[in-house]
């Protein structure tokens, strides 16, 4: 079906994220964080084997440097990208 000139195409895209908590002051202090790579995922699929990627490659790091945290969790979420 051919769209009007007035409408808006949008394809169904996936970005990262990353939640990671802290001990701070005694109480538990969560930030949510943007992919800083600006990353789109055509899928799904694709985008849940980057976030894997990085998950571990930060919690190595984070092992490596002794730097505690609560909990972290990498994932993905729906981005809208106009066509």
């Amino acid at each position: 079906m051919a769209h009007l000139a007035t409408e808006r195409a949008f394809d169904i895209m996936y970005k990262l994220f990353a939640i990671l908590c802290v001990m701070a002051n005694g109480a538990v202090d969560c930030t949510l964080y943007d992919d800083s790579e600006k990353q789109i995922f055509n899928s799904l699929a694709e985008c849940d084997q980057q976030a894997q990627y990085r998950f571990y490659g930060m919690a190595e790091v984070f092992e490596a440097y002794n730097i505690p945290y609560e909990t972290m969790q990498v994932g993905c979420e729906l981005e809208q990208e106009e066509s």
